[in-house]
């Protein structure tokens, strides 16, 4: 409980450094991002995915690098399969938090796309 709430905790901090608040997917470039090394976000990525994967093949599809960490960190965080909430992201065109809403409805879903973003923002810096 005490990792959750810290984690928390730096997605609020997160949102308030990147001026984040709550987000629409909406009005998000539709460009995919080409400044991350595919290797190193794979060696950052790998291990949340419970499996070795091209990152190729898995972040098909996804607008920006972003969106495809964040959904692979919300994933993790919520404990649902990547490819189930991929599929609503990609396959349907719903946000992260739509997503998350129709794969766990009992999620808070603002808060865990939230928290992913955060997350996904944290490994793209780290990483550049």
């Amino acid at each position: 409980m005490v990792g959750r709430v810290t984690a928390l905790a730096a997605a609020i901090v997160g949102a308030v450094i990147f001026d984040a608040g709550v987000r629409s997917d909406a009005n998000r470039p539709s460009e995919v991002t080409t400044s991350v090394a595919p290797s190193l976000l794979a060696r950052r990525l790998n291990p949340l995915l419970n499996e070795r994967v091209n990152l190729d093949t898995v972040a098909a599809g996804f607008q920006t690098t972003e969106d495809f960490a964040a959904t692979v960190h919300a994933s993790r965080n919520i404990r649902v399969p990547f490819t189930l909430l991929k599929h609503e992201v990609v396959d349907e065109g719903k946000t992260l938090a739509d997503a998350i809403q129709t794969v766990k409805p009992t999620a808070n879903t603002s808060l865990e796309a939230d928290l992913a973003r955060s997350e996904a923002r944290a490994d793209l810096t780290a990483i550049k």
